[in-house]
Formats: C-alpha cells, structure tokens, sequence
C-alpha cells in the first residue's frame, strides 16, 4: 500500500499548494482528517491506539498525525477503525 500512502500525501500537499496559491497569506492554517484503514498509515511515523468501549461495533481507533512540507502549516491526521469481532 506504499503507492497509496504517496498518493494520500501528494493529493494533500496539491490540495494545501493550490489553497496557498488562491489565498495567499489569508490562511494560516490547513487541518485535514482523513477516515481511512490501518493500511494508509505511513510506516514511518507514530501510530497511537486506543480501546474503544463506547463506539458499538468499534474495538480500538488508532490515528496518526503527519505534517506535510508546504507553504501554509498544516497538520493531516489519519484516522481508522478497528472492528470487534462478531460473536456466535
């Protein structure tokens, strides 16, 4: 999944370009969340778990926080879902 992951990243980055292109100096920041899987986080950054007792259906979320290179500070943060196990 290592393509996906740079695809994610450079979607994000053209995206955070185009915004500064636009707007110039007129924003400040760019915070994007994406809901994905366990696979589109990036192997080389850390992942946080937690265990989930008050989502149904939900056992533990995990997310991880990247900053992309671009000319408005930005922060991107992945976020996935782990399932419980469906009982008999």
């Amino acid at each position: 999944m290592p393509e996906t992951n740079q695809e994610i990243r450079s979607i994000i980055s053209q995206f955070i370009h185009h915004l500064h292109e636009t707007c110039g100096n007129a924003i400040s920041h760019v915070t994007v969340t994406v809901h994905g899987e366990l696979q589109h986080f990036f192997p080389d950054r850390r992942i946080q778990h937690f265990s989930v007792t008050k989502m149904e259906g939900v056992a533990e979320l995990s997310y991880q926080d990247i900053e992309l290179e671009a000319p408005i500070a930005n922060m991107v943060t992945i976020i996935a879902t782990q399932k419980k196990p469906k009982q008999a």
